[in-house]
């Protein structure tokens, strides 16, 4: 593949171990310390990656976000002073990729290795023909105020069964620090909503399943950032127009909550049409259920709610009407306890959905998925009919 690799510096240094380190990669390493000079050159490719090191007549910063709004195409490693080190700014800026001003050979590697990366998926990247746009799409927020209740597994599994009533279907992975949607998949994306927000925001030629990957049951994901810290850069706004995007392209969009409440995660949950609150007949959830539904009442968005008691044994622990009591909402579908079935799956990376869809929690899955998507005329009859797929699996 060929990438336009360049350097531009306004400090007139000279990147000696760059240009080692690409010459051993079979690249050329084009330098310039003129401006009008860097233009032309990335103007010449599509394909091309900066590494940005200004300090002397320019603000790193500040140019970054200038040549990122020119040429949305170049991938931009800014290498910063320690001392103006802000991953959040470059970020924002448009940067792709940083590198302090100190960094050692195996930072420039990775470096390296990250922007080969993106280059050989843009190549591959086919054009596909230009979306209709969804008039009747319905994004359904998963959420829990616990860990480990099964809200990632509830996630992976109704997008797959969602896609097998024959809809279009997308999940982000609202938890941009530590994200585990694709480790439930098994993938391990080569986009996700880091690089969406730094290259197609704001761009109308950038559409957001471009930055999707498509797994097993024709489920497209929108991952995580593939660092914690690379959070810092999205805001509200981002959010915003990816849940927007994302309802203009497919007709079914869930939503990965993580278990805080911060004010980007209140805007997923301020676009959802429902919001499945999971819990377990456990005291302790119960207790931080109740706490979320509060916190959800004061902003107004309880009515959003539909509880989903997970992992449901009749005749242990508390019954129905005492939750239904406790919490003040009544429980909208119960999945029952089968742990082999769930574990099987987190250890495959595959959702029980396509793996184990005839077990007790597979069929429950189905049922909720039904229930979930309000039904054109004549379409439950046609799911009924067609029902070869849901025998797959033992």
């Amino acid at each position: 593949m060929n990438i336009n690799w360049v350097y531009f510096s306004d400090t007139n240094t000279f990147p000696e171990e760059i240009e080692t380190l690409l010459e051993r990669q079979q690249f050329n390493l084009t330098v310039t310390s003129q401006i009008e000079s860097l233009y032309g050159l990335l103007n010449n490719s599509n394909q091309s990656v900066l590494f940005l090191n200004v300090d002397k007549y320019y603000n790193v910063y500040d140019l970054c976000q200038e040549i990122s709004v020119l040429y949305p195409h170049v991938y931009i490693i800014l290498i910063i002073p320690e001392e103006q080190e802000n991953l959040r700014q470059a970020m924002l800026m448009g940067a792709s990729d940083t590198l302090r001003s100190s960094y050692n050979l195996g930072e420039l590697s990775e470096a390296v290795a990250n922007a080969k990366k993106f280059m050989q998926h843009r190549a591959k990247k086919e054009h596909s023909v230009t979306n209709l746009v969804k008039e009747n799409s319905k994004v359904i927020a998963v959420s829990s105020p616990k860990g480990g209740v099964g809200r990632t597994l509830l996630t992976v599994n109704l997008a797959v069964a969602f896609s097998k009533m024959g809809k279009k279907v997308a999940v982000i992975d609202g938890n941009l620090q530590f994200g585990e949607v694709s480790i439930y998949y098994n993938m391990k994306p080569k986009r996700t909503i880091y690089e969406w927000v730094k290259e197609g925001y704001g761009h109308a030629n950038y559409s957001i399943d471009q930055y999707m990957t498509l797994v097993d049951g024709e489920v497209s994901v929108l991952a995580a950032p593939p660092r914690p810290e690379f959070f810092e850069g999205i805001s509200e706004k981002h959010i915003k127009e990816a849940v927007e995007g994302a309802k203009n392209l497919f007709d079914i969009v869930l939503i990965d909550m993580p278990v805080n409440l911060s004010e980007i995660h209140l805007r997923f949950l301020d676009l959802a049409d429902e919001i499945l609150l999971l819990t377990t007949n456990e005291i302790s959830v119960l207790r931080l259920s109740q706490l979320y539904l509060e916190s959800l009442e004061s902003i107004m968005l309880k009515d959003k709610v539909k509880l989903i008691l997970n992992r449901y044994v009749k005749s242990q622990g508390l019954d129905v009407k005492k939750i239904e009591e406790i919490l003040g909402v009544e429980v909208h579908f119960s999945l029952p306890e089968q742990t082999n079935v769930a574990a099987s799956s987190i250890k495959a990376g595959q959702p029980f959905m396509l793996a184990n869809s005839r077990s007790h929690l597979g069929k429950a899955v189905w049922k909720l998925s039904q229930n979930l998507f309000v039904q054109k005329s004549g379409e439950v009859a046609e799911m009924k009919k067609d029902r070869k797929w849901f025998q797959v699996g033992k």
